[in-house]
């Protein structure tokens, strides 16, 4: 197939050094994560890279009955932009290329499909950029609309709010009242929050895995600790106060009507990257909605919780 990739090639080299790869992932520590305001300063002059990216087990045409046509439409209304996707037989090969061997060793053994998933697209981001879209994803309106005028020269990373659980926490163990959606992203290479996220996943997993017995199942509450959106909001939520000095719990994106820019970071109101057909608050047609979920969740029965 002519649009999607059999084996990635390396196109250019990213804009950051490569993660340290003189220590396990398990070693990553909060004081050693790294923060530069110069370096979003030299992001912020930098265009988003016109890519495309998504990932399925095999290279069909349409990956699921409830998924007909959805790799095509981003494509279609997306003329200009490289579109990649990776499988389950050439991702390895990817990171490899991609990551230090710290990196892409603890990437190559995960046999957990979603860890590795989630994992995959992080790693993605930090390395080449462009948007993320999770296979189950439908783009409404082209990624040259997400960003409003005022925004496009100050936005280094786009993300989009999942759940609003309006100033109450989203989770018992979370303080947080928003979690923001990782399955669409628009992120330029080396972003330092996404620097940071992909350390912090490193040390989880390292953890995750060295508690491991044989025959456990990683359940429902580690996945989203782990890899999934409490990880990455955390590690958002991180960024902000770094660039703000403002602790940001979620309270501050309650019942968001519009973009609201963050220091570097552009946020989107609910309905932008997370519109379903029940719970929605604008139409499907409004220009707010860039991207549709179906939340297709294929790898919740193998995580009990």
């Amino acid at each position: 197939m002519p649009h999607s990739c059999q084996l990635v090639r390396q196109s250019h080299q990213s804009n950051s050094p490569p993660l340290s790869s003189d220590r396990s992932p398990t070693d990553c520590s909060p004081a050693q994560l790294p923060s530069s305001p110069a370096r979003a300063d030299h992001l912020s002059s930098q265009p988003f890279p016109t890519k495309i990216w998504q990932s399925w087990k095999d290279d069909s045409e349409n990956p699921t009955p409830r998924t007909i046509s959805f790799p095509h439409q981003w494509r279609t209304i997306n003329p200009s932009y490289r579109y990649e996707r990776l499988t389950d037989a050439n991702m390895d090969a990817y990171i490899r290329e991609r990551a230090p061997p710290a990196i892409s060793d603890l990437f190559t053994s995960l046999t957990d499909p979603i860890l590795k998933a989630d994992f995959l697209h992080y790693l993605i981001l930090l390395y080449d950029g462009g948007v993320w879209a999770d296979i189950d994803t439908f783009p409404h309106r082209p990624i040259s609309e997400w960003i409003p005028p005022q925004y496009r020269d100050r936005a280094s990373l786009v993300i989009g709010i999942e759940n609003d659980h309006h100033r109450q926490p989203i989770w018992p163990r979370l303080t947080f009242s928003v979690q923001l959606c990782q399955y669409t992203v628009l992120a330029k290479p080396g972003h330092p929050a996404v620097r940071t996220l992909v350390e912090e996943v490193a040390r989880n997993l390292g953890k995750l895995m060295a508690s491991r017995v044989a025959g456990d199942a990683t359940t429902f509450a580690e996945v989203m600790f782990t890899t999934g959106p409490f990880v990455f909001t955390r590690a958002l939520m991180g960024h902000l106060l770094n660039k703000t000095g403002i602790v940001h719990t979620g309270d501050e994106m309650d019942n968001l009507q519009e973009p609201r820019l963050i220091g570097d970071v552009l946020v989107l109101p609910k309905d932008s990257f997370g519109w379903l057909p029940q719970g929605h608050t604008h139409p499907k047609e409004d220009e707010m909605v860039l991207v549709e979920h179906l939340f297709i969740a294929s790898w919740r029965a193998g995580h009990p919780g």
